[in-house]
């Protein structure tokens, strides 16, 4: 099963953290996992790379583990735009945890 969660404080989201293989297909054909792992790399680049975000990021590519964390002070305009990116991986996520329930677990950490 791919765990994900979503941390987020009363300031918005901080960050995302992905494990976990969805066992849906084997590896190289597995659509779940894909459309995740598609997903979240996306978010990743339009961080670090569009948004010039110093996010910070590890992968484990063999355990299937993504963390991403968003840094403590960002520029109002950046940040908003993290805001939006991270939102839509929410809600592209919800999807396919809908359609996919025994492959995929969303969590939303809301931390004070």
């Amino acid at each position: 099963m791919i765990n994900i969660t979503i941390y987020r404080t009363c300031d918005g989201y901080k960050g995302f953290e992905i494990s976990g293989h969805s066992g849906y297909s084997e590896a190289g054909s597995d659509i779940v996992c894909s459309a995740v792992s598609s997903i979240a790399n996306s978010i990743v680049v339009g961080l670090c790379e569009v948004l010039n975000i110093p996010a910070s990021v590890k992968i484990d590519e063999k355990k299937g583990y993504l963390k991403c964390t968003l840094p403590k002070v960002i520029d109002d305009k950046k940040a908003l735009s993290a805001q939006t990116l991270l939102a839509t991986m929410q809600k592209s996520l919800e999807y396919i945890q809908k359609d996919y329930k025994k492959y995929v677990k969303l969590e939303v950490k809301n931390e004070i």
